[in-house]
């Protein structure tokens, strides 16, 4: 999980970004309340149903407002104060939760002093908000969001070690579906094949989710979910999933033929993708624009002759979002920091011949980049 020390670190870190000073801060998104104060409720337990949660910052202070049903979510928080009022006791009928919850928040905000106030204006209860411009006549509200999103860019030491336990899993599931994706099985059954063993490395419960496609569904840029679908000897395998630590996600990809050996011209499909994340890779560091990255993708695939069977992006950043900034497309206004985790994806698709992907992560460094997932990349089993 996130630790203290990094919870108030990035606290600080948005109170010194603010470009004119707040006397209180209000966040609101799910994401940014795992960011900030390593609160997440799970989503494997009824106490977290139509759940809400709010951060309220003040210099030096960080006060979670919840309800009694998430207390084993709060006591893992790293704030100064939790205010969590009783909602279900078991006894009686409980009243509306996220009324509640606005009302809680409006009665602690009601002993915060001040006119300007930042929020997340999108995700803020509308509620609190109304309730706030009823209180406090020439109230003045600052919208947190174009803040938030780039802090979130670099990643700190503690999300990193978050992120490789998500790697280490997602690394656990590929092995299993190399060795164990046999025709026959349906592309559900390989799905569960990877879920267990993607599980069992992490040793907790995870959202497992992502591209298991077979076949023909292959030479469709998006793959998709599991289906039903027999998987058939010879069938290339597109396996792109991720799994969710704590609300962070690798996002990393093989694909390969089962039962038999890929098709020569698969094969040769299959190395032009491993060049064109040569080419990727080759540019990753500090300063480079995201279409730079993009632009060395597709060159590589243009002079094979292939460009036009890549049709999706060539990266993205990844963290608690997917995808996340920065973005590695054509038109991208991005451009690598230090601290950014990001993939490479380039593939293939060809109606009739094949479909493929390849993807790593990678961590941007002060004079390159960390490869950071280590799965196998190999057509052939």
């Amino acid at each position: 999980m996130l630790t203290p020390e990094g919870c108030a670190t990035r606290r600080q870190r948005l109170w010194d970004a603010l470009p004119s000073p707040c006397d209180v801060l209000i966040v609101s998104d799910p994401q940014h309340l795992i960011y900030f104060a390593n609160y997440e409720t799970s989503p494997f337990v009824f106490r977290a149903n139509d759940a809400g949660a709010l951060l309220v910052l003040e210099p030096g202070k960080a006060t979670l407002v919840a309800d009694s049903m998430l207390r084993p979510f709060c006591d893992q928080a790293h704030v100064d104060e939790v205010v969590a009022p009783d909602w279900y006791n078991g006894k009686t009928s409980a009243p509306h939760r996220q009324g509640l919850l606005v009302r809680t928040a409006l009665d602690v905000l009601a002993q915060r002093h001040g006119r300007r106030i930042g929020v997340e204006l999108g995700t803020a209860p509308g509620g609190v908000l109304e309730g706030l411009r009823g209180a406090r006549p020439g109230l003045e509200l600052f919208d947190l969001d174009p803040v938030i999103r780039p802090l979130k860019r670099a990643k700190d030491a503690d999300e990193l070690d978050v992120l490789r336990r998500s790697f280490r899993a997602g690394e656990a599931g590929h092995a299993a579906a190399m060795a164990g994706i046999q025709p026959g099985m349906t592309e559900l059954d390989a799905y569960l094949l990877v879920q267990s063993a993607a599980i069992k490395e992490l040793g907790e419960p995870a959202i497992v989710y992502g591209d298991f496609a077979s076949g023909t569904r292959c030479e469709i840029e998006r793959g998709g979910p599991p289906t039903h679908r027999t998987i058939e000897r010879g069938d290339l395998f597109l396996l792109d999933y991720s799994v969710i630590v704590r609300g962070y996600r690798g996002d990393f990809t093989n694909t390969f033929a089962v039962g038999s050996r890929a098709t020569a011209r698969q094969r040769e499909l299959f190395d032009a993708c491993l060049g064109a994340l040569r080419a990727g890779e080759a540019l990753l560091k500090p300063g480079t624009p995201g279409r730079a990255v993009d632009e060395a993708v597709h060159a590589h695939f243009q002079a094979l002759g292939l460009d036009v069977y890549f049709p999706s992006h060539t990266g993205h950043g990844i963290g608690l979002g997917h995808p996340d900034p920065p973005y590695l497309v054509p038109e991208s206004t991005d451009t690598l920091i230090a601290g950014d985790v990001v993939t490479l994806e380039p593939g293939l698709y060809i109606r009739g011949e094949g479909g493929m992907r390849i993807e790593h992560n990678y961590l941007i460094t002060a004079n390159g980049f960390e490869t950071l997932t280590h799965h196998r990349l190999a057509i052939d089993v």
